[in-house]
């Protein structure tokens, strides 16, 4: 069996795209193939692009699950194609990479909570809205997201990533707006990162 093969046969994931959490220790004996080393290689398979993959950590251990069909978020969440079309040779906003086999990049909603009726209509939704990000990057944000800010209200913190703020507008808690988060506009928090360092260097 190929990796894809594999993947189906472990996740099983229904008609809908729904499977169930596996986790990272469940890639041995028959599955081993899909333990990941440099990355997860079959996370890319093109068999599985019709499929939304999330991962989680909990305990140090990695989970994976998919979470429904890519063609019925695109049904729910659309994207202008003048925007698409804008940003698709666009590098990714978070690592910097351009569009590759190995680092896909998506067009990604700013704001992950998909709460702003404006953004999700084709005739409303503007250019700023969205940013692009790589495969990985989107489901790391995703999974942020999810698991953690929608579930605690407590927004990612930067300096995680190594940057010396955490947000530049608000703090860690969601009080209606994912303004001022590292990941709601990642392009926009550097600049604003960098635009503080040349400062205080000049005042020096």
């Amino acid at each position: 069996m190929n990796r894809t093969e594999l993947v189906l046969e472990l996740f099983t994931p229904n008609k809908n795209g729904i499977s169930r959490w596996v986790s990272k220790n469940e890639l041995v004996g028959r599955y081993k193939s899909l333990f990941p080393t440099n990355g997860n290689q079959w996370m890319r398979n093109r068999g599985l692009k019709h499929l939304i993959l999330e991962k989680k950590i909990t305990n140090r251990l990695i989970y994976w699950r998919f979470n429904g069909l890519v063609e019925n978020q695109k049904s729910t969440r659309p994207i202008k194609k003048e925007i698409r079309e804008s940003l698709s040779k666009k590098p990714c906003v978070h690592t910097g990479f351009s569009d590759t086999k190995n680092n896909q990049i998506v067009i990604d909603h700013k704001n992950g909570r998909y709460n702003d009726k404006d953004v999700l209509d084709t005739k409303t939704q503007k250019l700023e809205d969205f940013q692009t990000l790589t495969n990985q990057a989107n489901l790391q944000k995703r999974t942020y997201c999810n698991n953690v800010c929608i579930k605690t209200n407590k927004r990612f913190d930067a300096k995680i990533l190594g940057y010396n703020i955490s947000f530049t507008n608000g703090d860690e808690t969601y009080k209606g707006t994912c303004v001022g988060c590292y990941w709601a506009d990642c392009l926009k928090f550097k600049q604003i990162v960098s635009s503080t360092k040349k400062n205080s260097i000049w005042m020096y």
